[in-house]
């Protein structure tokens, strides 16, 4: 069962929760659009039940509130964009005027962001370059999580890729996927709820293949594709840190202790006005994969702005009592 909460609603709930954590009204409403996004995109690992790891994490000091994130240029192309221990949305969106200027004058760009949290919905990013009507592909890394190489420790974030384009008079494409073979919020629930996972998500503390939750989370996650999984996961990491931001395995945790994880994310936007018609063709060829081909790309379609969000009522009523404790 669930229950529909207006999108504005959720979003003042998100907001008003942030702000009682002690974060400035406009990062909370960054933050909020971020996670509500998350959650009309059905993106499970970094919805509204991610929201409380933010709230966690002001609380126990791994986010700075009220960060002010400072943005320079390391070439005319090339911004980077410190978050300050902040969060990385609003290092985007402090960065995002002077990449997409950038982008306009040599046809390609590219953003670093250093220091953050962690990035939430990698989709976000790209979604947002979209909306100024550019191409996007973006990557990040996280505290280590995931396996590489046959190793039986957690050397690599869950590092996702996303990439957008828009379309004109229509929704924008976003995908957006973890190299990992799941998300860790997933074999965290598990562990909670004592429950197995699949085989070939994870390994154990020894290194061997697991179906044992909680077994996993002291031992690794699994690249999606095994060591072709594993090798693109480590590009991820080395294009998202290329500025400054901290290795995987240098990372603390973003779900405990008192040090900001320092994460990186890394954006490259190109112009479509650069290749005349590029969009129009592009659509064209999106419907025909769809229509000729049975090709599934859910991707392409997003509930309206305007429209509710069913969420689980439990968790409504703790977003109502982080939103309006005192």
């Amino acid at each position: 069962m669930t229950i529909t909460i207006p999108q504005d609603e959720l979003s003042r709930l998100c907001t008003r929760a942030s702000q009682r954590a002690g974060e400035a009204l406009r990062a909370a409403q960054i933050l909020a659009r971020a996670i509500v996004d998350a959650e009309r995109a059905g993106n499970r690992a970094v919805d509204i039940a991610h929201l409380f790891d933010y709230l966690d994490a002001y609380r126990d000091g791994r986010i700075k509130p009220g960060a002010a994130p400072e943005v320079l240029y390391a070439t005319p192309s090339c911004v980077v964009a410190d978050a300050c221990d902040g969060l990385a949305h609003v290092a985007f969106e402090e960065a995002a005027p002077a990449l997409c200027a950038a982008t306009e004058q040599a046809g390609l760009a590219a953003l670093w962001i250093r220091g953050s949290y962690t990035c939430g919905e990698l989709g976000y990013y790209a979604r947002r370059a979209a909306e100024r009507e550019l191409i996007a592909v973006t990557c990040a890394n996280s505290p280590a999580l995931v396996s590489l190489g046959g190793s039986s420790t957690a050397v690599l974030g869950t590092n996702p890729m996303a990439y957008a384009f828009p379309r004109p008079d229509d929704l924008s494409m976003v995908i957006d996927q973890a190299s990992s073979q799941t998300a860790y919020v997933n074999v965290r629930q598990a562990a909670t709820i004592d429950a197995s996972i699949p085989a070939g998500w994870a390994v154990g503390p020894d290194g061997a293949e697991t179906t044992d939750a909680s077994a996993a989370l002291k031992g690794a996650l699994l690249p999606f594709g095994g060591y072709r999984g594993g090798n693109i996961a480590l590009l991820v990491e080395l294009l998202a840190t290329l500025a400054g931001g901290s290795f995987s395995v240098n990372a603390p945790p973003f779900d405990r202790g008192s040090r900001p994880p320092g994460i990186g994310v890394f954006v490259l936007c190109l112009s479509p006005r650069a290749f005349p018609g590029s969009l129009d063709r592009i659509t064209a060829h999106l419907r025909r994969l769809r229509a000729d081909y049975g090709v599934d790309l859910p991707a392409l379609e997003r509930p309206a702005p305007g429209d509710g969000i069913a969420i689980d009522p439990e968790l409504a009523d703790r977003l109502h009592a982080a939103a309006e404790a005192r």
